[in-house]
């Protein structure tokens, strides 16, 4: 009969792996998103808050334009990817069943953090945008800074994965101070 510990660190390994693909699959829709509505789609780019109801004409933007406009988009973008790796990382220690090691608070708080800045960016991205876009297109130059709860919202989830990997990174010194007395 399997012991209760080695059910848990089954379902946490199965439970790794199926966060894994989620992770994979956001992954790569984040890069497919940003290199289709910038470098093969631009027209998709009419439906960005910075940008929506300028009329400009997305489609007619040269490789300069595309190549500003997914470097703008890359601002925020870059610490999304750098949660998505920690995630990826701590989802291989979850397969692994190292759950409960010094690795996962600092994973966490990487994560954490990621989300904040990646919270602050975006309307940093979303001006570069309007202006790169505005500028690329040859007409009147535009700047917008669309503001939105979901920033809000990403910043407070990395927050709170701050105050999380806080906690775990106490509990897995108690644990070692714990261990050392047994």
């Amino acid at each position: 009969m399997p012991s209760p510990a080695s059910d848990t660190a089954t379902a946490l390994a199965r439970l790794g792996g199926r966060i894994r693909w989620l992770v994979l699959f956001y992954l790569s829709v984040l890069l497919l998103g940003l290199g289709g509505t910038t470098l093969i789609w631009p027209q998709l780019l009419a439906y960005h808050p910075a940008i929506a109801g300028l009329g400009i004409d997305l489609a007619a933007l040269g490789l300069g334009g595309r190549l500003a406009a997914c470097a703008a988009l890359a601002v925020p973008t870059l610490p999304l990817l750098a949660a998505v790796w920690q995630a990826l990382l701590l989802c291989r220690r979850m397969r692994r069943g190292q759950v409960f090691t010094a690795e996962v608070p600092r994973r966490l708080h990487r994560m954490g953090v990621a989300l904040v800045a990646t919270a602050v960016l975006q309307p940093v991205g979303s001006a570069l945008l309007s202006l790169v876009v505005s500028i690329a297109a040859g007409g009147q130059h535009h700047i917008a800074i669309p503001l939105s709860s979901d920033y809000v919202g990403v910043a407070v989830i990395g927050a709170v994965l701050i105050a999380v990997a806080a906690a775990a990174r106490e509990a897995v010194r108690i644990a070692d101070e714990n261990a050392h007395f047994v």
